[in-house]
């Protein structure tokens, strides 16, 4: 396998996507003003021959005769919805040389749709360009956010070519209104291979629906984000064949992709594995859902060949009974609830989890100062793991590791093994040092941590990726990339939902009052129902489409996203395997 190469400097129902627009200096004040209107109208059809299947296309309307310079350069950010030709459209609004040098695939700022885009005369020769910034997607198509909307002003010097002004500095990158962005990019993810080839590692990132298959391929032969540098690998060739091959609609009007050649110089285990990211890849796109790799006319499955799999969470929920750890598949008032952990039934735990497999167990003692590790089965002897202050709620990979760490972490996380003592690790988070860790866990690909911490400026969530050996042994952690929680504040709980999305508990600040929320790290926050009585711990997994909560008074409450019902169980501490 390829050593990963370095980088380079639910169901969501409503996004609240925030985010922030660079700005440039300011040169005195202007009179009068140009707008671009909230309400105006967007028009779409389909792309010409050009595009990719399924790409819409907003029309982009070239300069005007006699347009004042405001009116030239508000018509070159609304040109910014037009990519055919490389942005031919909005290069008209250039001089000659700024034509030639504008980089139109720099990012994409979005701006607000509730407020007028503005542009207002500073002098004779510049114009001030007033935008509420939301949100930006930079050259990588990774989407950044801010917690509220910004006033961001940039200033444009524009000259005269014969009777027409043109712009002269253009930013960099596109301006894109919400509503034209929504219609113009869509969420997808990159997939590689996690340290023990077993599963597929999602890296999400943004598309235009325009470019479609190629910008996907040109990105993943790119390789991971910084997040995952280190972490992961890739089949797929950083070559320029994988990133041109070739597109094409079939005869069902589905997308075909022709395998670069490139993979046919791979082994077949290697091959297996590039093909497997190369599907998984294409088809996280909705365009490309349906999308077919081709190979000398035979339709290719990576699936059939590859021994690698997408990762999901678990669907089967548990919590911490009276005593031991029950399962609540059948839970109601009416039933006891069925003892999982025969190691453990006798005795009061918190926090208790349990590996997909069914087998490992973790838990707390009432007081949460020592880690219990078990198994379903007896074939772990119960051991107190660790001991000491406080700890968080354990979580467990499939790797057969143990995550923890002490509410006062010091820096350092814990990987207690589910095998022999000798075996755990310490692993170095200096990111936290100074802060109270809250929650972490482990996706189920066993490679992306989540940790919520907080300090004297409030909560923070945290993505990272474990560095492993090819055993499964974790040995660190990468740089962290901060998760945005827009309208949500003091967080207590944090866990994994599906994929690329995160179950939150916390303070809804709109309202004052603490909430549940998905937490898509692409889309943005999804709220779920209010709570009639006050709660404590959160879980829920998109396999079963499934929360559970646990109140103050240690009942549970169930919800499939409309509601909340009390069914009548004195558990508390609800979690999925």
């Amino acid at each position: 396998m390829t050593p990963p190469r370095p980088r380079p400097a639910p169901r969501p129902r409503r996004r609240q996507v925030l985010g922030a627009l660079g700005a440039a200096g300011l040169v005195g004040l202007g009179a009068a003003c140009a707008r671009i209107p909230s309400s105006s109208t967007v028009s779409v059809r389909p792309l010409g021959d050009q595009a990719q299947g399924g790409a819409p296309y907003v029309q982009a309307v070239p300069p005007a005769d006699g347009a004042t310079p405001a009116q030239i350069v508000l018509g070159f950010v609304q040109a910014g919805v037009g990519p055919e030709d490389d942005y031919a459209v909005a290069r008209e609004f250039l001089t000659s040389e700024a034509s030639t040098s504008w980089d139109p695939g720099a990012g994409v700022t979005i701006y607000s749709g509730s407020q007028d885009l503005r542009a207002e005369p500073v002098d004779d020769t510049h114009v001030r360009l007033i935008a509420e910034a939301v949100d930006t997607v930079d050259v990588d198509g990774v989407r950044t956010t801010l917690a509220v909307p910004a006033m961001r002003e940039i200033t444009v010097e524009l000259s005269q070519e014969g009777d027409s002004w043109r712009i002269v500095d253009p930013p960099d990158g596109i301006f894109l209104s919400e509503a034209v962005f929504e219609s113009l990019f869509a969420p997808g993810r990159l997939y590689f291979v996690d340290a023990r080839a077993r599963h597929l590692v999602p890296d999400h990132r943004w598309f235009s629906l325009f470019d479609g298959a190629s910008g996907v391929l040109a990105r993943l032969a790119d390789g991971p984000s910084d997040f995952l540098a280190g972490a992961v690998s890739s089949e797929v060739p950083d070559t320029e064949e994988v990133a041109e091959a070739r597109v094409t609609t079939g005869a069902d009007g589905g997308v075909q992709v022709t395998v670069p050649s490139a993979l046919g110089d791979l082994s077949d285990e290697r091959r297996a594995l590039a093909l497997a990211q190369l599907e998984a890849s294409l088809r996280s796109l909705r365009t490309l859902s349906g999308v077919q790799l081709v190979w000398d006319g035979a339709d290719l499955s990576a699936t059939q060949e590859a021994r690698i799999e997408r990762a999901l969470p678990g669907h089967r929920p548990i919590a911490a009974g009276d005593t031991g750890v029950v399962s609540l598949a059948e839970a109601s008032a009416t039933t006891a609830l069925p003892q999982l952990v025969p190691s453990l039934s006798d005795r009061t735990v918190h926090a208790p989890v349990i590996a997909q497999d069914g087998l490992l167990v973790a838990a707390l003692s009432p007081e949460e100062k020592v880690v219990l590790v078990t198994a379903t089965d007896g074939s772990v002897p119960l051991r107190e793991a660790a001991t000491g202050a406080g700890f968080v709620a354990p979580r467990i990979d499939d790797a057969g590791y143990v995550w923890t760490a002490s509410r006062d972490s010091g820096g350092v996380l814990l990987a207690l093994s589910g095998r022999a003592a000798e075996e755990d690790v310490k692993i170095d988070a200096p990111w936290l040092e100074g802060r109270e860790v809250r929650a972490l866990d482990v996706a189920a690909d066993a490679t992306r941590l989540i940790v919520l911490s907080a300090d004297a400026t409030g909560t923070r969530l945290d993505l990272c990726a474990i560095v492993r050996d090819a055993s499964g042994a974790p040995s660190g952690l990468t740089d962290p990339r901060q998760v945005p929680t827009p309208l949500l504040g003091d967080l207590t709980r944090a866990t994994w939902y599906d994929e690329i999305a995160v179950i939150v508990l916390g303070t809804d600040t709109s309202a004052e009052q603490v909430r549940g929320a998905v937490l898509d790290l692409a889309t943005g926050r999804d709220l779920l129902p209010v709570f009639e009585t006050a709660v404590k711990s959160l879980a829920g997994t998109a396999v079963a489409e499934a929360f559970w909560a646990g109140t103050v008074e240690g009942t549970l409450l169930r919800s499939d996203g409309e509601g909340w019902t009390d069914i009548g169980v004195r558990s508390t501490d609800p979690a999925f395997y």
